[in-house]
């Protein structure tokens, strides 16, 4: 079985022959490919997010068809975890795409508060199953306790398991691509499939960067919650990482023109209502960089 093949299936593009393959493969007890597959899918349909944050009637376009891909092969796979096969599995999407932080409740009294230009997409089912929702971008967790049904949190290619606890993950502050997850009060369990299986304590973070193994520190919750008091807090950040997380914040595309520009250390604070022109002339300042804007959600660096 290979992603190839699945694509075909789901697209309905299968031969008889090949029909019979993938749908016996189904019913086996290997999954992880198929995990894979979905989420690759979902990634697929939230790339835009980053790259087009403004332009929200070509976002919804299109991403329609991926997002109908994502549904479909989620179908599939419920299908196969539960033995039953649905009418229909319906998902919801929450999406920041305001300038502002915004809170949603679920159905089941968690709180979500969404950072700027992120995600979270769900099954229409949720709480009466399952608890399991997949993000992009930045989101702070207050959830409430159920220990029949845990909350599950998707990012990438890691699960943060958790019963009622208060965490923060971030999927798009850092230069290399990396997570955090970032435990606050209670305990939640991260893994990846057969990689890894960590459980965090109040104060420690989780960093993952795909292919390498996860790291666990201590952090500071102004470095963290910065962006849940308005404000963007860097504290000997290195430039390539502070340039991402202004990327999420923001909605923009900041592109260096020197790689060795990354490893510059900055440090400081700015309030979130600040304009981005404004922020990157100061850090330009600083250290001897001009930005130059090449539309207007792209800039690019220059050394001077």
């Amino acid at each position: 079985m290979d992603k190839q093949l699945l694509e075909k299936y789901f697209k309905g593009q299968c031969t008889t022959q090949e029909v019979a393959v993938v749908e016996n493969w189904l019913s086996s007890a290997d999954t992880m490919l198929l995990d894979e597959f979905m989420m690759g899918k979902w990634e697929e349909a939230n790339a835009p997010v980053v790259m087009k944050p403004r332009v929200h009637r070509f976002w919804y376009g299109a991403t329609a068809a991926a997002v109908i891909g994502i549904i479909v092969s989620i179908a599939f796979f419920w299908q196969h975890r539960t033995g039953t096969r649905p009418v229909a599995v319906k998902w919801d999407t929450l999406h920041n795409t305001s300038d502002n932080i915004q809170l949603f409740t679920m159905e089941d009294g968690s709180e979500v508060w969404l950072n700027t230009h992120s995600s979270i997409i769900y099954q229409n089912r949720y709480n009466k199953e399952s608890r399991e929702l997949w993000l992009h971008g930045e989101a702070y967790f207050k959830v409430t306790k159920d220990e029949e049904r845990p909350f599950l949190v998707h990012t990438g290619r890691l699960t943060t398991t958790v019963l009622g606890t208060v965490f923060n993950i971030a999927t798009s502050n850092m230069a290399d691509g990396s997570i955090q997850i970032s435990l606050l009060e209670g305990k939640v369990a991260v893994s990846k499939p057969d990689s890894f299986n960590e459980v965090l304590l109040p104060g420690q973070m989780l960093n993952y960067a795909d292919g390498k193994q996860p790291q666990l520190t201590s952090f500071e919750k102004s470095d963290v919650l910065d962006w849940k008091k308005g404000k963007i807090h860097f504290n000997h950040t290195q430039l390539a990482d502070a340039l991402a997380r202004l990327q999420q914040r923001y909605g923009c595309r900041i592109i260096l023109d020197d790689p060795s520009l990354g490893k510059k250390k900055i440090s400081g604070e700015f309030n979130r209502d600040m304009s981005l022109e404004k922020i990157l002339s100061t850090l330009g300042y600083v250290h001897d960089i001009s930005f130059v804007r090449i539309n207007d959600t792209t800039y690019q660096t220059h050394s001077k």
